[in-house]
């Protein structure tokens, strides 16, 4: 039996997670939760996550949830990966962008894909959409500088801050459907060629370059 069970769904932010583990060398089993056919919403799931969401890790029958507090918990589990930085300033920078990616960046997606969370009346729906996509068009500019000039994280993004960031280059497609500036597209080619993302990427049918699932 695996020492751990992930629940993830294809190409979502689980897909980080999915990557900390291969890299750290964990013995995890891979268990899908399509989304886009509401397997999250099975009650089996929805016991594991009340909110019916993804990651979701399993470690010892207690089912850990939210991907930052899984990032946190995994780099203390195996500290020898180098999933975070183990020194400040390096480790707060890592963990504010990482942060910034969860509770500011996330949800500006949800707002443009599932507009009904935030506001039942479909009238406001295309201006939310609408200014969803023009605040996200305004990060990867940021994003682009602050890789150019090494201020995302610290340095060049490692360990999760990298995986991580590459969930939103590979959402960056459907408000940048004709790529990144060229900080972010090598960042996104590096991940692509990372031997632990490549292998996730495989499992899972996606591609860090679009939405396309091999599923699809």
């Amino acid at each position: 039996m695996s020492e751990f069970v992930l629940f993830y769904s294809p190409g979502a932010c689980s897909l980080a997670i999915h990557a900390a583990l291969e890299h750290a060398g964990a013995d995890f089993e891979p268990v899908r939760v399509d989304l886009r056919q509401k397997q999250q919403l099975a009650p089996d799931y929805l016991r594991l996550n009340p909110q019916g969401r993804v990651p979701t890790l399993v470690v010892s029958d207690v089912a850990l949830t939210e991907t930052v507090a899984i990032a946190d918990y995994l780099d203390r589990r195996f500290p020898a990966a180098g999933l975070l930085p183990k020194a400040d300033p390096a480790r707060a920078l890592a963990q504010a962008a990482i942060q910034r990616l969860s509770s500011d960046i996330h949800p500006l997606y949800r707002a443009l894909w599932i507009t009904g969370w935030f506001a039942r009346d479909p009238d406001v729906h295309p201006t939310m959409k609408e200014t969803a996509a023009e605040r996200l068009k305004a990060f990867y500019a940021e994003l682009e500088q602050r890789l150019a000039e090494g201020r995302w994280g610290q340095g060049e993004p490692t360990g999760f801050l990298a995986y991580y960031t590459g969930v939103f280059l590979r959402w960056s497609a459907a408000v940048a459907p004709e790529g990144l500036a060229p900080a972010s597209e090598a960042l996104r080619r590096r991940l692509s060629e990372d031997p632990a993302m490549a292998r996730v990427l495989a499992r899972e049918g996606v591609s860090l370059a679009g939405l396309k699932r091999a599923t699809d």
